[in-house]
């Protein structure tokens, strides 16, 4: 979306917005500064972007054999 969409790239894609969700434990101004980068964003859309939506399916198993395996589905933007 960043290479389409530049309040996005400029919004979610800086350094201080990786690290808050890469620590194990927020502070919670952080939970603050998501709701209101992700307000600002909303506030500030004026053009929609028709993006196509798919979904992965995987099949995983279990370390043991013995178990059957069993299906993921994971959504993403094409």
């Amino acid at each position: 979306m960043a290479s389409v969409d530049s309040k996005y790239s400029s919004l979610f894609l800086d350094p201080a917005w990786t690290e808050v969700f890469t620590k194990t434990e927020a502070p919670t101004t952080d939970a603050l500064d998501v709701v209101g980068r992700i307000m600002q964003y909303i506030s500030g859309a004026h053009v929609s972007l028709q993006l196509p939506i798919a979904e992965a399916m995987l099949t995983c198993k279990h370390k043991s054999h013995e178990d059957d395996s069993y299906q993921k589905f994971i959504p993403f933007v094409g």
